[in-house]
């Protein structure tokens, strides 16, 4: 297994991250155990925090749909009055003068599932039937404006066999892919047959930042537009991927409000399972997200995101960077692009979103929306007349419920909607991540790359967050479709397969150790259309100190 793990693809970047900005030993003045604000990374705890204290009117509003946050976005979000993790948080010695490498606290952990694989937004981890364990360390150079941080994941899943889907009409070679559409999206139900490890440069990064800009490469985690459970483009749910960066760091004035975003290019892979030939297995990803503060709606954050698919040739990486602002907003005049004998024919795939946040600071809350599409519109006119047409939207609430100095209670709620519409009955329809040409869908290495809901048609969260001095205990309850047919509503309520959730999870600090147990009770009705299914996933964690 060991000779497995160090060949890994990604762990073979680790050389060229570490040469890309880490100094020569002399200039290096410190080692030092590194700061917590460190840990705030796209989907942590440390940055569910920072979210939660914008619900108060004594903390200024900061856009934050372009995720993972940088330093001075993390600065400004957990600076003014006091907070329950204010005594967690390190004095801020980001300008000390020289070069300071930080050592990362390494976690280590273990997830159980009882009957079937189980698990959303986990990042690069997959946890199928059995034991699945991780481990993650590493350390950050900050030089100036250069930042470097290397922190790779490994993981090893059981991966137990349990009962498949199984259409009797499909060929053998098709019973581990995904249930519905087997050779149209690459998300296994089971990665292979043996227990399952990767190697994962996770969080890792070579950053430069100054004047308000920031330029780099990187693997980390990133969640773009308002959503925590539920963004509809990039999210916490998958892998991340390789990629390169260009954009603003933090938000910057522009004399009528405040812009924040980035542009990247990057590269995606599939599964060992996927069915897409290898001359189409790696993509060119290519994105953007920016969001915009109006100067006279000060607690409105306006933004939106596009998200292409490409064959993936080496010699297109560069030009990448303009495809977000060059892809196709309407198709007419412009059908031979789908053609595939047509000299003009366009291999790949897109997805776009427009959100908005508003907070309303004196009820210590806020609302939030997302609304996305698969596809570019035949002309502006088809746009407004059936806008539900290969679409998804979501939406957020989060409520303060308790605002105190040691504590911070928090409600919140995610609804996400990404059902075939009636527009099926006169024009074709695809689930909501599904492509056609690049058949892997808009996933990396077999898990989704936005919400875990929206390949069966949708779902909803609702989640209590409270944090004290002593740690965070959550209390969640949740729905998410499975499978459902692809069509226009279900014949019946046998038709449709639904995860309902019961999950409580806790995290105690003690002293540099950061512990946390949790348990999640699923109940599947109509499993694989079958018969109802019960699951207990058990989650044990510890962030250590060095």
């Amino acid at each position: 297994m060991l000779r497995r793990l160090v060949s890994s693809p990604s762990l073979r970047l680790v050389p060229f991250l570490l040469a890309a900005g880490w100094p020569a030993p002399a200039r290096a003045q410190r080692v030092v155990r590194g700061p917590a604000r460190a840990e705030a990374t796209a989907g942590s705890a440390l940055e569910a925090h920072a979210l939660a204290r914008q619900l108060d009117a004594a903390t200024a509003f900061q856009p934050v749909g372009a995720r993972a946050l940088a330093a001075r976005e993390l600065r400004a979000l957990l600076a003014g009055a006091a907070h329950p993790w204010a005594g967690r948080l390190a004095p801020d010695d980001s300008g000390a003068a020289g070069a300071t490498i930080y050592l990362l606290r390494p976690s280590v952990g273990t997830v159980v599932n009882s009957s079937f694989p189980f698990g959303s937004n986990d990042g690069a981890l997959w946890a199928g039937r059995g034991i699945t364990a991780y481990a993650s360390a590493g350390a950050l150079l900050v030089a100036g404006p250069l930042t470097v941080r290397v922190e790779p994941l490994v993981f090893r899943a059981q991966n137990d066999a349990f009962r498949l889907f199984e259409d009797p009409r499909a060929p053998a070679e098709d019973r581990l892919r995904e249930p519905l559409e087997p050779r149209n999206v690459d998300l296994p139900q089971r990665f292979g047959t043996r227990p399952y490890q990767r190697v994962d440069l996770g969080n890792s990064e070579v950053r430069l930042a100054g004047r308000g800009a920031a330029a780099g490469v990187s693997n980390a985690l990133e969640s773009w537009g308002p959503a925590v459970d539920h963004p509809l483009i990039l999210g916490t749910n998958a892998p991340g991927f390789v990629h390169a960066f260009v954009g603003t760091d933090g938000p910057v004035p522009i004399g009528i409000g405040r812009l924040h975003g980035r542009v990247i290019v990057g590269r995606l892979e599939q599964s060992a399972l996927s069915s897409t030939p290898d001359s189409l297995a790696t993509r060119l990803a290519s994105g953007i997200v920016a969001t915009f503060v109006p100067r006279w709606l000060p607690n409105v954050e306006l933004g939106g995101t596009r998200f292409f698919h490409r064959r993936w040739r080496a010699g297109d990486v560069p030009g990448a960077f303009r495809v977000p602002f060059e892809g196709l907003l309407f198709k007419e005049r412009n059908l031979d692009v789908d053609d595939t004998s047509s000299t003009r024919f366009l291999p790949d795939n897109q997805i776009a979103s427009a959100f908005v946040r508003w907070r309303l600071p004196r009820a210590g809350a806020e609302v939030y929306a997302e609304y996305a599409r698969n596809d570019a519109s035949f002309d502006p006119r088809e746009l407004l007349t059936e806008p539900d047409h290969a679409s998804a939207y979501l939406l957020g609430l989060r409520k303060s419920v308790a605002r105190r100095a040691d504590r911070l209670l928090v409600a919140s709620g995610e609804l996400v909607n990404a059902r075939t519409t009636h527009l099926d009955r006169i024009r074709p329809q695809a689930r909501f991540y599904q492509h056609g040409f690049l058949t892997q869908g808009h996933t990396q290495r077999g898990q989704v790359l936005g919400s875990v809901a929206v390949m069966g048609g949708g779902g909803v969260t609702l989640r209590l967050d409270d944090f004290t001095p002593r740690g965070r205990d959550q209390l969640a309850l949740e729905r998410i479709v499975r499978l459902s047919p692809v069509g226009e509503g279900a014949p019946s309520d046998t038709d449709v397969d639904v995860m309902h959730s019961l999950r409580a999870a806790r995290t105690r600090f003690r002293g540099p150790l950061d512990l946390t147990v949790g348990a999640t009770l699923t109940w599947e009705r109509q499993r694989d259309f079958r018969a109802d299914a019960f699951n207990a996933r058990v989650d044990a964690a510890a962030r250590l100190a060095w």
